[in-house]
């Protein structure tokens, strides 16, 4: 199991140390419904939550060796499942709220890839990070692989950030000259024609680092 997490960070500590405690007196074979019950009964034991729910919630990723995923939102000492996308932190989410009913409607057509997803999480988080008081600094990601495999993405966040970044700063201008009726159709043409040149560099790009 992997989790992230929001709120205290010595909860959160005690949390896992008390989590890896409990695993060890699971009997094998291990299912996500056995794991999801030690998350449970551990929150359950932290007192603290009865008075502070928010002092700790969490997201958790759940792989067994069979090949069973889950995904696994906590807040305070309720663990709820999640279908397709969650978020845990602090202050105004209404950005991330807009931004992920939208993409779990695209996923209802056909499932992401690990890679595809990846990239999504990237482009919510940066959103956070710009509009959100008090969300900021380094984004670090983690794919948790069928085999159990944990594969570190930090790396690609910052690449990735920045291709987002780049292809926003093209939009832009061409939202501006778009409204713009001083802008003649000869400029419009070539603002839209930079738009499709960064688009393009930018999916050969990404196409590359993804079959790498």
């Amino acid at each position: 199991m992997l989790n992230t997490f929001a709120g205290d960070p010595n909860l959160a500590k005690s949390f896992n140390e008390k989590f890896d405690d409990a695993m060890t007196h699971v009997v094998p074979p291990y299912t996500g419904a056995k794991i999801q019950d030690v998350v449970e009964t551990v929150l359950s034991f932290l007192s603290v939550l009865d008075n502070n729910p928010s002092d700790l919630s969490m997201l958790c990723g759940i792989v067994t060796m069979s090949g069973e995923m889950r995904l696994a939102k906590t807040s305070g000492k309720i663990v709820s499942p999640v279908v397709t996308y969650d978020y845990v932190g602090v202050g105004d989410s209404s950005v991330l709220r807009y931004l992920g009913q939208l993409i779990s409607g695209v996923q209802h057509y056909k499932p992401y890839r690990a890679d595809q997803a990846f990239m999504l999480g990237t482009y919510l988080v940066l959103k956070a990070k710009t509009h959100v008081d008090g969300c900021g600094g380094d984004t670090d990601a983690l794919i948790l692989r069928p085999n159990c495999h944990v594969e570190l993405r930090g790396g690609d966040t910052y690449r990735t950030e920045q291709s987002i970044l780049r292809i926003e700063s093209k939009i832009r201008v061409v939202a501006q000259c778009f409204f713009d009726k001083r802008i003649s159709d000869e400029n419009f043409d070539k603002v839209s024609a930079e738009l499709v040149r960064v688009l393009k560099e930018e999916h050969l790009e990404i196409v590359r680092r993804m079959w790498a």
